[in-house]
């Protein structure tokens, strides 16, 4: 039922989505009393998510989630999902910046922070405010490294305080990431005397590992991919996830169901028909220049034709959008 919460009154549901397809894989609503970090639903959240995924897809996956996810019991769950045999299962989740992280960060040696990288594979830098005229320069004094990543997995676990992550599985390691904080950036007091705000997350990725997957610049651009889930929230939020119409859970429960089934929908539909900004276009959008157009379906010699009229300024891309559903191989 409707409850208060951090926001103010109203329900708390849990969503998984497909990094891939940018389709949510399942929900879960819960009252708005319901906690960030229920370690139990989060472990329900995961397995309803692997089944939703066919079959032959489901031996290969990477899990993301954010620090309210770095539970004992999910981690544990993870855990055990990657020793399956024949699976590979690696998961990162964000991880809290406690005291023993903030001692383990201070012994890091400035020389092993290794610079970041955008999601396009290059460094995280801005120019200097006295830099050259060459924006295209390679002068080291012209540009400022904006973030960095390192290891403290070595720090944690066989530092003087030995071993401070052995109620954890042996296969867990932490990283940390730091970048210059924007304007108005809220930080701890640790952040605000060292001038970096800090992000830590967890991975099962093996420390045996060879190559680029291995580089921590690699690992970190990997485990930021989870923002995009972000995204899919923002825009749930337009096909009704975030206006619920009643204070009883179980019509909620029911409208959750339609609402995701709704953004399902309209994921594959960018996937399989749009092309072009329709492709990347969110639920408003489409509601706008594809799904409210006016147009009939007619029937004449044993074939479905689309009719719509011709000065819809987005006619052309629903007709081509039509030609590729219908082209799909039918179901038998």
């Amino acid at each position: 039922m409707a409850e208060p919460d951090f926001k103010g009154f109203g329900h708390h549901p849990l969503l998984s989505y497909c990094d891939n397809t940018g389709e949510p894989l399942t929900g879960m609503m819960r009252a708005g009393s319901a906690g960030s970090n229920t370690a139990a639903d989060h472990v329900t959240v995961v397995g309803a998510s692997i089944a939703a995924l066919p079959p032959a897809f489901r031996r290969r996956l990477m899990v993301t989630c954010d620090g309210a996810g770095a539970s004992h019991d999910l981690i544990t769950c993870l855990d055990k999902l990657a020793g399956r045999p024949g699976h590979q299962l690696i998961y990162s989740a964000g991880w809290a910046l406690g005291q023993r992280e903030k001692a383990a960060i201070s012994q890091v040696p400035e020389e092993t922070w290794q610079i970041a990288i955008d999601p396009r594979g290059e460094v995280r830098e801005r120019r200097c405010q006295d830099a050259c005229g060459d924006r295209g320069c390679c002068h080291r004094a012209c540009w400022i490294e904006e973030a960095h990543v390192t290891e403290l997995t070595g720090l944690l676990r066989g530092g003087p305080a030995a071993d401070q992550l052995s109620a954890w599985p042996k296969t867990m390691r932490v990283f940390a990431r730091r970048e210059r904080p924007h304007p108005g950036a809220q930080l701890t007091l640790f952040e605000a005397e060292d001038g970096w705000r800090y992000s830590l997350w967890v991975t099962n990725l093996p420390a045996t590992l060879r190559g680029w997957r291995a580089n921590p610049a690699y690992i970190d651009a990997a485990h930021r991919v989870h923002a995009r889930v972000e995204d899919g929230i923002r825009t749930g939020k337009d096909t009704g996830i975030g206006h619920f119409p009643s204070h009883d859970f179980k019509i909620n429960s029911a409208w959750l169901a339609a609402s995701l089934m709704a953004a399902t929908l309209l994921a594959w539909l960018r996937l399989l028909a749009l092309d072009g900004d329709l492709a990347r276009a969110e639920p408003k959008t489409l509601r706008y220049k594809i799904l409210h157009a006016a147009a009939r379906l007619a029937r004449h010699g044993r074939r479905r034709r689309l009719r719509i009229s011709a000065t819809w300024p987005w006619a052309n891309a629903i007709t081509a959008a039509w030609t590729m559903v219908t082209a799909l191989p039918q179901a038998p």
